[in-house]
Parts: structure tokens; C-alpha cells; sequence
């Protein structure tokens, strides 16, 4: 077999391939051999059917498997021999492809590649590491956290701010009503929504409302809203109000702390503090980490195979249509704002591509892989956070075909992890 490599681009090669006459014939006899061993033909034992009624019965199957074969092995050959790295299928169609016992086989096809990164300057970056730093607004919010975690909601004669109403809610665009249902809790808040648009005036309505009272607000619905029905519209809000709760938080004093198990209050916002400098400082860290992702991508051209975009581009459009109909919109205008975003998402999707691709190449020129001790290791952290057993962990895992995306990940991390101990850091305040 003789083998040629022609490149067509970034990304993109055609290969020529030439198989002699000789392994041609080698494997149509290989295929005749695989029909005689499988074939029961009347008259015949199992194994002893001439080559002739073989070859008039099934000859242009044979061939043609035979073509297939031969074709697949030598792309697959090929590919190893020139240490390419292709992604997607191959671009050909084995049936435009002329095949014959008496001369050698003909065909080219077009692949497209991986991108061939040399990665260059990424030991040393300069980058700005975010203060982490635990205030006292921070230390306040975090025991506000804490204490209304062990809230309860009682019962309040009017609704306050934050407070949460049990209600039938309807929503109408004139005599068209869009929506009705009923006891709905809502919790009474200026960030407070109506068809995933802000509604202030809802939240000013519902303000002072005691059970047994009827409040309704009219609510103008932008130009632009996701839903086509609702673009420019004004709909009224009317809220039927059964009950009000207010979610009533302990005290945070010695009595709440010692509840919790902890020695005092003090004890109280050690640990806090402990653990929210710990989620500030991986904040800083992966802040780091992107600075210098963003630095290494101006200095690298990677070019990106157009399978792989579509490819990624149609996966992630799908997860943004279920996401959006999730929601409560129509499949129809989920389609609609995907169309209209997809240029955006585009461009961040092209730009994580480029990412995974130049982390990949620094990994590889780095030697860095993950071992299975490392995989075990996240997998027990795994299931002590699901408070599962390890072992039913990894087969969850192993079932949904998750294994080989945990190790990507895994790597993905330390790489990461290697850049940013490279780095020069400077504190930021």
C-alpha cells in the first residue's frame, strides 16, 4: 500500500492512497473464505460450497465488503504510519470508488486534523492574584447565611420585604389569560420576576398584603423579550393571597452558637472565617489561572477543525434549548433565541476550544497525566460528598460512560495547577 499526504489548510489534509492488485485479491480470498465457513448451501456440506456458486451467489457482496475493508485499514494505517491526529469521519464515499480484481485500488479522501500547537512562553506569566482576605461584611453575611439556614417561616398578619406569600397567581394580556395557578409561594422581593422579566410593580403591590386580600399590577414587557407573545405587550398580575410567612432567623448570640455545637460565638466565626478565606483564596486561584489562559491564547494561532465546531456548536446549542424550555418557553422561541445568540456563543465556544487544545499541548510537552490513584482519590471525594460508597460512585460513573471525562478533568486541573505555580504573582490589594 502506498500512502501520500497533501495539506489543504489549518486543520484540514487529503490522503492519497494506492492499494496493489495483490492485497486486493488476498482479501477478496479472505472474504470468500469467511462466506464458505458461514454459508449452508442444499447439497452441500457446511464449509465444502464451490468457489464458483460462491462467487455467482454472492461475488458483488464479497466485493464490496472487501472494498470497505481494505478501504478502512489502509485510512486507519495511514493515519498511525503519519501520526495524525483526525477528528470526525473522513470525508469519502467508498461507493464513487471504483474497485476491481485486475488493478490496484484508487481512492483520496479529505480529514480534518488536530491543530499542531508548539506551546512557547507559558513558564513565568505575570498575573495579578486577587486579595482573599475575609472582612467584616463578608463575616457578617456569612453568619446571616448561617443563621438562616435555621430559619423557620411563621406565620405574619402583612407582607414585608422578604417575606413569602401562598397565593393563586394569574397573569393576562387584556382578555387572553397567560398563565393561572394556584398556591404558589412567591417570596416578596424587589429582584421579584414576572416571565423572567424584572416587575417592580408587582413587588410594590404585594407589599402590605394580608391573607384574603387581592393585589394586582400592570407590568410592560420589553420590545425584546425572549417570548415572541409578550414583546412590548402589557400584562396585569393578580395575586389571590391565602397566607404570609415571615421567615423568622435565630439570633445570632452565644445560645445559637452552642445549638450548633460549637463552644461560643467566638468559635462560631473562627471556623466561618477559616472557610470562607478558604472559597475566597480558590476564587483568586482560578482567577489566576484564566489570566494566564487569556495571556497564552494572544500568543498562540490555533486554528480549529470546522467538524470539531459544529460538532461542539450543535451540542451546546441543544443543552441552551433544554435549558430555556426548562424555564417555560415554547420550543418554537427557544429556537428563535438560540438563533439569535448563536454568534456570541460561537465565540465563546471557539475561544474554550482553543483553550482545551493549548492546556492539551502544554500537558503532553510537560509530561503531566493523571494516575489512577488520582482518579481514586477524587472518586472518594465524590462519594463523601454524596455520602455514597466510593465503589457505587465509579460504577454510576462507568455506566454513563463519565470515566474518561473525570480523567480529562482531572488533568485539565493539574496542568492548571502547574501554570499558575509558575507564574509570577503579584498580590493584588
Amino acid at each position: 500500500m502506498k500512502s501520500e499526504i497533501e495539506a489543504l489548510g489549518p486543520c484540514k489534509i487529503k490522503i492519497k492512497v494506492e492499494i496493489p492488485t495483490d492485497e486486493i485479491r488476498d482479501k477478496v480470498e479472505e472474504k470468500y473464505k469467511e462466506v464458505r465457513q458461514a454459508v449452508a448451501l442444499p447439497g452441500f456440506r457446511k464449509g465444502h460450497v464451490p468457489r464458483p456458486i460462491l462467487e455467482k451467489r454472492f461475488g458483488k457482496s464479497v466485493e464490496a465488503d472487501a472494498k470497505v475493508d481494505l478501504i478502512e485499514k489502509s485510512i486507519a494505517k495511514t493515519l498511525d504510519e503519519k501520526k495524525i491526529q483526525a477528528i470526525g469521519d473522513p470525508d469519502f464515499d467508498p461507493e464513487k470508488i471504483e474497485f476491481a480484481l485486475d488493478k490496484p485500488l484508487n481512492f483520496e479522501l479529505t480529514v480534518e486534523t488536530k491543530p499542531e500547537i508548539k506551546p512557547k512562553d507559558y513558564i513565568g506569566v505575570a498575573v495579578t492574584k486577587k486579595a482573599s482576605e475575609v472582612t467584616d461584611e463578608d463575616l457578617a453575611k456569612g453568619l446571616d447565611r448561617l443563621a438562616e439556614a435555621r430559619a423557620e417561616w411563621v406565620p405574619a398578619e402583612t407582607t414585608g420585604d422578604g417575606d413569602m406569600i401562598i397565593a393563586d397567581l394569574s397573569l393576562k394580556e387584556g382578555a387572553n389569560e397567560i398563565m393561572a395557578e394556584q398556591n404558589m409561594r412567591v417570596i416578596v422581593s424587589k429582584e421579584i420576576e414576572v416571565a423572567h422579566h424584572p416587575a417592580p410593580e408587582v413587588y410594590k403591590a404585594l407589599l402590605g398584603a394580608k391573607a384574603g386580600d387581592s393585589r394586582t399590577a400592570d407590568v410592560q414587557m420589553p420590545e425584546d423579550h425572549k417570548d415572541e407573545k409578550l414583546k412590548g405587550k402589557k400584562v396585569t398580575f393578580a395575586a389571590v393571597v391565602k397566607e404570609v410567612k415571615h421567615l423568622n432567623k435565630p439570633a445570632i448570640n452565644e445560645e445559637w452558637a452552642k445549638a450548633m455545637d460549637y463552644e461560643s460565638l467566638d468559635a462560631v466565626k473562627a471556623d466561618l472565617k477559616r472557610r470562607l478565606a478558604s472559597e475566597k483564596e480558590a476564587v483568586a486561584f482560578r482567577d489566576v489561572e484564566q489570566q494566564i489562559i487569556d495571556d497564552l491564547l494572544k500568543k498562540h494561532e490555533i486554528p480549529l477543525p470546522e467538524a470539531l465546531l459544529r460538532k461542539f456548536a450543535e451540542r451546546a446549542e441543544q443543552r441552551a434549548k433544554l435549558d430555556l424550555q426548562m424555564r417555560g418557553v415554547s420550543a418554537e422561541e427557544a429556537e428563535k433565541i438560540v438563533e439569535k445568540e448563536r454568534d456570541s456563543s460561537r465565540e465563546e465556544l471557539e475561544r474554550n476550544l482553543r483553550a482545551n487544545f493549548l492546556l492539551e499541548a502544554i500537558g503532553q510537552k510537560e509530561r503531566i497525566f493523571v494516575t489512577e490513584d488520582e482518579v481514586e482519590a477524587r472518586i472518594d471525594q465524590m462519594a463523601m460528598a454524596y455520602r455514597r460508597n466510593p465503589g457505587e460512585v465509579r460504577g454510576e460513573l462507568e455506566e454513563r460512560g463519565q470515566m474518561s471525562e473525570l480523567r480529562s478533568t482531572l488533568r485539565e486541573e493539574k496542568i492548571r495547577r502547574f501554570l499558575r505555580e509558575k507564574a509570577k504573582i503579584t498580590e493584588g490589594k
